[in-house]
Protein backbone atom coordinates (compact mmCIF):
# COMPACT_ATOMS: atom_id res chain seq x y z
CA UNK A 1 0.00 0.00 0.00
CA UNK A 2 2.66 2.50 0.80
CA UNK A 3 4.66 2.02 -2.07
CA UNK A 4 0.99 2.56 -4.44
CA UNK A 5 0.58 6.17 -2.38
CA UNK A 6 4.59 6.85 -3.29
CA UNK A 7 3.81 5.64 -6.73
CA UNK A 8 0.35 7.96 -7.25
CA UNK A 9 2.85 10.75 -5.25
CA UNK A 10 5.80 10.53 -8.08
CA UNK A 11 2.59 10.63 -10.77
CA UNK A 12 1.26 13.43 -9.08
CA UNK A 13 3.86 15.29 -8.95
CA UNK A 14 4.19 15.28 -12.40
CA UNK A 15 1.13 15.89 -13.46
CA UNK A 16 1.46 19.50 -14.32
CA UNK A 17 3.83 17.83 -17.43
CA UNK A 18 0.71 15.31 -18.25
CA UNK A 19 -1.22 18.47 -18.22
CA UNK A 20 0.43 20.11 -20.64
CA UNK A 21 0.59 17.46 -22.75
CA UNK A 22 -3.37 17.30 -22.67
CA UNK A 23 -3.66 20.84 -23.47
CA UNK A 24 -1.76 20.18 -26.46
CA UNK A 25 -4.20 17.17 -27.34
CA UNK A 26 -7.16 18.87 -27.55
CA UNK A 27 -6.11 21.40 -29.06
CA UNK A 28 -4.90 19.31 -32.06
CA UNK A 29 -8.26 17.67 -31.46
CA UNK A 30 -10.70 21.42 -31.63
CA UNK A 31 -8.45 23.06 -34.63
CA UNK A 32 -8.13 19.97 -36.74
CA UNK A 33 -12.21 19.18 -36.52
CA UNK A 34 -12.67 23.13 -36.75
CA UNK A 35 -10.46 23.06 -40.34
CA UNK A 36 -11.85 19.33 -41.91
CA UNK A 37 -14.85 20.65 -41.38
CA UNK A 38 -14.31 23.86 -43.47
CA UNK A 39 -12.37 21.60 -46.00
CA UNK A 40 -14.82 18.31 -45.80
CA UNK A 41 -17.69 21.37 -46.28
CA UNK A 42 -15.93 22.10 -49.23
CA UNK A 43 -15.43 18.64 -50.67
CA UNK A 44 -18.75 17.51 -49.93
CA UNK A 45 -20.02 20.38 -52.16
CA UNK A 46 -17.48 19.34 -54.71
CA UNK A 47 -18.81 15.90 -54.55
CA UNK A 48 -22.35 16.85 -55.25
CA UNK A 49 -21.59 19.47 -57.89
CA UNK A 50 -23.24 18.48 -61.32
CA UNK A 51 -19.71 19.06 -63.25
CA UNK A 52 -18.00 16.07 -63.25
CA UNK A 53 -14.45 17.96 -63.24
CA UNK A 54 -15.12 19.49 -60.32
CA UNK A 55 -16.98 15.78 -58.96
CA UNK A 56 -14.76 13.66 -59.66
CA UNK A 57 -11.36 15.05 -57.97
CA UNK A 58 -13.17 15.11 -54.88
CA UNK A 59 -14.44 11.71 -55.15
CA UNK A 60 -11.12 10.66 -55.62
CA UNK A 61 -9.26 12.64 -52.75
CA UNK A 62 -12.14 11.49 -50.09
CA UNK A 63 -12.07 7.60 -51.46
CA UNK A 64 -8.12 7.23 -51.66
CA UNK A 65 -7.40 9.54 -48.08
CA UNK A 66 -10.10 6.85 -46.08
CA UNK A 67 -8.37 3.86 -47.33
CA UNK A 68 -5.00 5.31 -46.05
CA UNK A 69 -3.79 4.66 -42.18
CA UNK A 70 -3.66 7.99 -40.66
CA UNK A 71 0.19 7.39 -39.18
CA UNK A 72 1.21 6.87 -42.90
CA UNK A 73 -0.28 10.37 -43.28
CA UNK A 74 1.46 12.18 -40.34
CA UNK A 75 4.73 10.46 -42.10
CA UNK A 76 3.69 11.37 -45.49
CA UNK A 77 3.55 14.90 -44.34
CA UNK A 78 5.94 15.28 -41.85
CA UNK A 79 8.70 14.12 -44.01
CA UNK A 80 7.12 16.13 -47.30
CA UNK A 81 6.77 19.53 -46.17
CA UNK A 82 10.57 20.08 -45.74
CA UNK A 83 11.49 18.99 -49.57
CA UNK A 84 8.48 21.17 -50.82
CA UNK A 85 9.36 24.01 -49.23
CA UNK A 86 13.10 23.48 -48.42
CA UNK A 87 11.95 24.47 -44.64
CA UNK A 88 11.64 22.52 -41.40
CA UNK A 89 7.95 22.42 -39.71
CA UNK A 90 7.44 21.90 -36.34
CA UNK A 91 5.81 18.85 -35.52
CA UNK A 92 2.83 20.07 -34.12
CA UNK A 93 2.63 21.90 -37.26
CA UNK A 94 3.01 18.59 -39.07
CA UNK A 95 0.65 16.80 -36.91
CA UNK A 96 -2.32 19.17 -37.30
CA UNK A 97 -2.32 19.24 -40.90
CA UNK A 98 -2.26 16.06 -41.05
CA UNK A 99 -5.21 15.52 -39.14
CA UNK A 100 -7.23 17.85 -40.47
CA UNK A 101 -6.11 16.40 -43.91
CA UNK A 102 -7.32 12.82 -42.84
CA UNK A 103 -10.18 14.05 -41.57
CA UNK A 104 -11.24 16.50 -44.13
CA UNK A 105 -11.81 12.71 -45.92
CA UNK A 106 -14.29 11.57 -43.37
CA UNK A 107 -16.49 15.26 -42.23
CA UNK A 108 -16.71 15.35 -46.79
CA UNK A 109 -19.29 12.27 -45.98
CA UNK A 110 -20.75 13.29 -42.70
CA UNK A 111 -21.49 16.77 -44.22
CA UNK A 112 -22.51 15.59 -47.88
CA UNK A 113 -24.89 12.96 -45.78
CA UNK A 114 -26.22 15.93 -44.08
CA UNK A 115 -26.94 17.81 -46.88
CA UNK A 116 -29.28 15.20 -48.61
CA UNK A 117 -30.71 15.01 -45.46
CA UNK A 118 -32.34 18.56 -46.79
CA UNK A 119 -35.48 18.33 -48.47
CA UNK A 120 -34.61 18.83 -51.94
CA UNK A 121 -37.40 21.33 -52.94
CA UNK A 122 -36.04 23.40 -50.17
CA UNK A 123 -33.19 23.91 -52.59
CA UNK A 124 -34.82 24.39 -55.79
CA UNK A 125 -36.88 26.92 -53.93
CA UNK A 126 -33.99 28.88 -53.33
CA UNK A 127 -32.57 28.47 -56.82
CA UNK A 128 -35.44 29.71 -58.22
CA UNK A 129 -35.47 32.68 -55.74
CA UNK A 130 -32.29 33.72 -57.64
CA UNK A 131 -29.42 32.12 -56.31
CA UNK A 132 -26.48 30.37 -57.64
CA UNK A 133 -25.88 26.93 -56.52
CA UNK A 134 -22.85 28.50 -53.83
CA UNK A 135 -24.98 30.67 -52.51
CA UNK A 136 -27.13 28.38 -51.97
CA UNK A 137 -25.40 26.07 -50.37
CA UNK A 138 -23.57 28.20 -48.00
CA UNK A 139 -26.89 30.27 -46.93
CA UNK A 140 -30.08 27.67 -46.98
CA UNK A 141 -28.60 24.02 -47.29
CA UNK A 142 -25.60 23.52 -45.55
CA UNK A 143 -27.06 25.76 -41.93
CA UNK A 144 -29.90 23.33 -41.83
CA UNK A 145 -28.15 20.35 -42.70
CA UNK A 146 -25.59 21.18 -39.86
CA UNK A 147 -28.46 20.57 -37.18
CA UNK A 148 -28.62 16.66 -38.23
CA UNK A 149 -24.61 16.55 -38.16
CA UNK A 150 -23.67 17.92 -34.90
CA UNK A 151 -23.88 14.35 -33.53
CA UNK A 152 -21.39 13.12 -35.78
CA UNK A 153 -19.18 16.17 -35.46
CA UNK A 154 -19.07 14.52 -31.82
CA UNK A 155 -18.16 10.91 -33.00
CA UNK A 156 -15.22 12.82 -35.25
CA UNK A 157 -13.70 15.19 -32.43
CA UNK A 158 -13.81 11.73 -30.42
CA UNK A 159 -11.85 10.03 -33.35
CA UNK A 160 -9.61 13.09 -33.37
CA UNK A 161 -9.00 12.76 -29.76
CA UNK A 162 -7.50 9.00 -30.18
CA UNK A 163 -6.23 10.40 -33.54
CA UNK A 164 -3.80 12.42 -31.68
CA UNK A 165 -1.89 10.10 -29.96
CA UNK A 166 0.19 9.09 -32.91
CA UNK A 167 1.47 12.28 -33.27
CA UNK A 168 4.05 11.48 -30.35
CA UNK A 169 5.55 9.25 -33.12
CA UNK A 170 7.12 12.70 -34.72
CA UNK A 171 7.90 14.29 -31.78
CA UNK A 172 4.58 15.51 -30.70
CA UNK A 173 4.76 16.09 -26.30
CA UNK A 174 0.74 15.48 -26.55
CA UNK A 175 -0.74 13.43 -23.84
CA UNK A 176 0.70 10.11 -24.69
CA UNK A 177 3.93 11.43 -25.10
CA UNK A 178 4.09 13.41 -21.68
CA UNK A 179 3.02 10.20 -19.67
CA UNK A 180 5.56 8.12 -21.99
CA UNK A 181 8.13 10.54 -21.06
CA UNK A 182 6.88 10.41 -17.11
CA UNK A 183 7.25 6.94 -17.55
CA UNK A 184 10.36 6.39 -18.92
CA UNK A 185 12.01 8.59 -15.59
CA UNK A 186 10.24 6.50 -13.27
CA UNK A 187 9.25 3.77 -14.68
CA UNK A 188 5.55 3.03 -13.60
CA UNK A 189 3.86 1.77 -16.51
CA UNK A 190 0.46 -0.37 -15.08
CA UNK A 191 -0.21 3.23 -12.69
CA UNK A 192 0.50 5.74 -15.40
CA UNK A 193 -1.14 3.79 -18.05
CA UNK A 194 -3.95 3.16 -16.51
CA UNK A 195 -4.45 7.05 -15.30
CA UNK A 196 -4.01 7.87 -19.14
CA UNK A 197 -6.40 5.22 -20.09
CA UNK A 198 -8.82 6.49 -17.41
CA UNK A 199 -8.28 10.40 -19.08
CA UNK A 200 -9.03 9.42 -22.60
CA UNK A 201 -12.17 7.08 -21.02
CA UNK A 202 -13.74 10.39 -19.32
CA UNK A 203 -13.16 12.61 -22.50
CA UNK A 204 -14.69 10.08 -24.89
CA UNK A 205 -17.47 9.29 -22.33
CA UNK A 206 -18.36 12.82 -21.66
CA UNK A 207 -18.50 13.49 -25.35
CA UNK A 208 -20.48 10.53 -26.55
CA UNK A 209 -22.88 11.73 -23.75
CA UNK A 210 -23.22 14.97 -25.13
CA UNK A 211 -23.43 13.31 -28.43
CA UNK A 212 -26.81 11.37 -27.26
CA UNK A 213 -28.09 14.59 -25.84
CA UNK A 214 -27.87 16.38 -28.96
CA UNK A 215 -29.65 13.52 -30.66
CA UNK A 216 -31.87 13.25 -27.73
CA UNK A 217 -32.47 16.87 -28.64
CA UNK A 218 -33.22 16.72 -32.81
CA UNK A 219 -35.17 13.79 -32.31
CA UNK A 220 -37.63 15.92 -29.50
CA UNK A 221 -37.71 19.07 -31.91
CA UNK A 222 -38.70 16.62 -34.81
CA UNK A 223 -41.46 15.18 -33.04
CA UNK A 224 -42.67 19.02 -31.81
CA UNK A 225 -42.53 20.54 -35.61
CA UNK A 226 -44.19 17.46 -36.42
CA UNK A 227 -46.89 17.99 -34.85
CA UNK A 228 -47.31 21.55 -36.61
CA UNK A 229 -47.95 22.01 -40.67
CA UNK A 230 -44.84 22.78 -42.04
CA UNK A 231 -44.41 26.29 -43.94
CA UNK A 232 -44.11 26.71 -47.71
CA UNK A 233 -40.74 26.55 -49.12
CA UNK A 234 -40.07 30.23 -49.77
CA UNK A 235 -41.14 30.59 -46.49
CA UNK A 236 -38.26 28.19 -45.15
CA UNK A 237 -35.85 29.54 -47.21
CA UNK A 238 -36.75 33.51 -46.07
CA UNK A 239 -36.93 32.57 -42.89
CA UNK A 240 -33.10 30.32 -43.34
CA UNK A 241 -32.00 33.68 -44.83
CA UNK A 242 -33.01 36.26 -42.03
CA UNK A 243 -31.20 33.81 -39.34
Amino acid sequence: MADELHAFALIAANWPYLLRGLQVTLLLSVFSLVGSTGLGAVFAMLRMSPLWWLRWPAVLYVDIVRMIPLVMVIFWIFFLIPILTGQAVLPVTTALIALILFNTSYMAEVIRTGLQSVPRGLSEAARCSGMSYTQCMLRVVLPIAMRSMLPALVSRLIALIMGTSLASIIGVTEFFRAANDINNRLFLPYQIFALVGLVYFILSFSLSMLGRALQRSLAAGERRSGKTAAPPLMQQVALTLDH
